[in-house]
């Protein structure tokens, strides 16, 4: 397989990952919050999602590549892989 058609596929999957309207929304809030991270508590708050559903749609995001979490003692933070040309390019549609 072409280096080429591999990078396609990690932009496919980055496209699944968002393929969800609460991924949709969480991607948003990620990108529009005016911060560099946001605790899973205050992402399922603000949108008004519980707890384990939020969590898993997190783990599929940072699994496709486009989140990177961050523990910080009990607290666990979710920002945006910043090193990844394609979230930043995805990231751009969100802005206003």
């Amino acid at each position: 397989m072409t280096t080429k058609m591999q990078e396609y596929e990690g932009l496919a999957e980055k496209f699944k990952a968002i393929g969800h309207p609460v991924r949709v929304a969480i991607l948003n809030l990620l990108c529009t919050c005016n911060c560099s991270k946001l605790t899973v508590k205050s992402i399922y708050d603000t949108l008004k999602l519980d707890q384990p559903s939020t969590s898993r749609h997190l783990s599929i995001m940072r699994k496709s590549g486009l989140l990177t979490r961050i523990q910080d003692g009990a607290d666990t933070f979710y920002c945006l892989c910043s090193d990844d040309p394609h979230v930043g390019c995805i990231a751009r549609c969100f802005e206003k």
